[in-house]
């Protein structure tokens, strides 16, 4: 199994290749604009699954998933020329729903703030009034207790 480090490696290269092929090569009328999200490579190297995501309605998105599967064997050569390896990963498109999850949870929270625009959400909450913050605690913790005696001087060349 290949460290982890050279798998992340190989992960961005596949994705920066697949991502420039399908900008500047390849031509299909049916794929709408698509964003490479990630790339997932197997700990054998064998496979590698990238995701994508793309603006439209289902039958859009479905058309673009077809366009891009047409478009694997183009870009597979392009990563096998790019990666320089013994073997090259077969590659695997694959929908990635989380922008579309990331959409619709910024319109709940947006709905929320105009229904509650004095109520802070957990992300625009400042701490309260009479609580401390990190550095004040900090502060506090390095100045000495009111009944503690003063060090001496003294006590630091004793220990040498």
């Amino acid at each position: 199994m290949p460290p982890p480090r050279r798998i992340e490696r190989l992960q961005q290269l596949i994705h920066e290749v697949a991502a420039l092929a399908l900008q500047r090569d390849v031509a299909d009328p049916r794929m709408g604009f698509v964003t490479i999200t990630r790339v997932k490579l197997g700990r054998d190297l064998a496979d590698a699954t990238i995701y994508w995501s793309s603006l439209g309605t289902e039958a859009q998105k479905r058309t673009t998933g077809r366009a891009l599967t047409d478009a694997t064997g183009m870009i597979q050569s392009m990563v096998a020329k790019a990666l320089q390896t013994r073997t090259t990963p077969k590659l695997l498109f694959r929908y990635d729903p989380s922008m579309v999850h990331a959409g619709h949870l910024e319109t709940i929270f947006e709905k929320i703030r105009r229904e509650r625009p004095d109520e802070p959400l957990p992300t625009d909450a400042a701490p309260a009034p009479d609580s401390t913050s990190a550095t004040d605690a900090a502060d506090a913790s390095d100045a000495p207790a009111p009944d503690a005696p003063e060090p001496d001087a003294d006590d630091d060349d004793d220990k040498s």
